[in-house]
């Protein structure tokens, strides 16, 4: 009988390890997973302030960005009074690097509806429109890496 007791609690004590070890599998895995959540609601969160930061840079005069070369990757940075571009690459909280792009907008001469540079239709480029890309990514040290991109269409408005 005591061989018998013995080999019961050997296989409770197994068990029980095997159960302390799926478990702990199973929260790291949410929190890989959480913080995966978090770098992707950051990330759109800084794409978002990118186009907001593309719009105040418009409303403070449409040179701000009738002055930046087509299809070249800029830094935002706020200076404590305003949002300016740079090109030199700028890290957000150690983790994320955002970029922003201006390119020019052509519109099809028939009826102005906004056509790609590589349209066949008959276009002109459109001095009072710019498409805005901004592009967020990041890897950590868990080599989770992402990236999210928004892009908007901004007009001059006041000018």
């Amino acid at each position: 009988m005591k061989g018998f007791s013995l080999v019961e609690i050997l296989v409770a004590v197994a068990v029980l390890l095997a159960s302390f070890v799926s478990v702990l599998t199973a929260f790291q895995v949410a929190a890989r997973h959480g913080r995966g959540t978090l770098e992707q609601v950051q990330g759109a969160a800084l794409a978002e302030e990118g186009i907001e930061a593309m719009t105040s840079l418009r409303d403070t005069g449409w040179s701000n960005l009738a002055s930046l070369s087509a299809g070249t990757s800029y830094a935002l940075y706020f200076d404590g009074t305003q949002w300016k571009t740079t090109a030199t690459p700028q890290i957000i909280d150690g983790v994320f690097q955002r970029t922003v792009v201006v390119n020019d907008v052509y519109r099809r001469t028939s009826d102005k509806d906004i056509v790609a540079s590589t349209s066949l239709d008959t276009k002109a480029i459109d001095a009072g429109t710019k498409k805005i890309t901004v592009r967020v990514s990041w890897a950590t040290t868990t080599q989770q890496a992402g990236k999210r991109i928004m892009e908007a269409y901004l007009m001059n408005l006041f000018e």
